[in-house]
């Protein structure tokens, strides 16, 4: 087969390529540690938030009827759930 040869578009009629943005490095978040500042910001709020959790439960009486009871694995889920989009966002591969 012979190979066909393909003419440039004329000015103005250029296509576009659908979902592909060409940014300078200058604004890409990988290059500037965007996302390393957000997954460390998210881990540390984790910890901070099962700490604060643990300690709250040293504060919950014998038969669980004051706030703490409920404050406490509030804060625990909260912390373990912060956990999830941390390591998303540490192991997220820049491209």
């Amino acid at each position: 087969m012979a190979k066909k040869r393909r003419q440039p578009a004329p000015a103005g009629q250029e296509k576009v390529k659908a979902g592909l943005e060409v940014r300078p490095a200058a604004f890409n978040g990988a290059a500037t540690g965007g996302n390393v500042f957000k997954s460390r910001i998210l881990w540390l709020l984790a910890l901070i938030l099962i700490v604060c959790g643990f300690a709250a439960l040293k504060k919950v009486d014998p038969w669980g009827q004051n706030g703490w009871a409920i404050a406490a694995p509030a804060l625990l889920l909260c912390g373990y759930l912060l956990i999830i989009p941390a390591i998303v966002l540490s192991f997220r591969r820049s491209s």
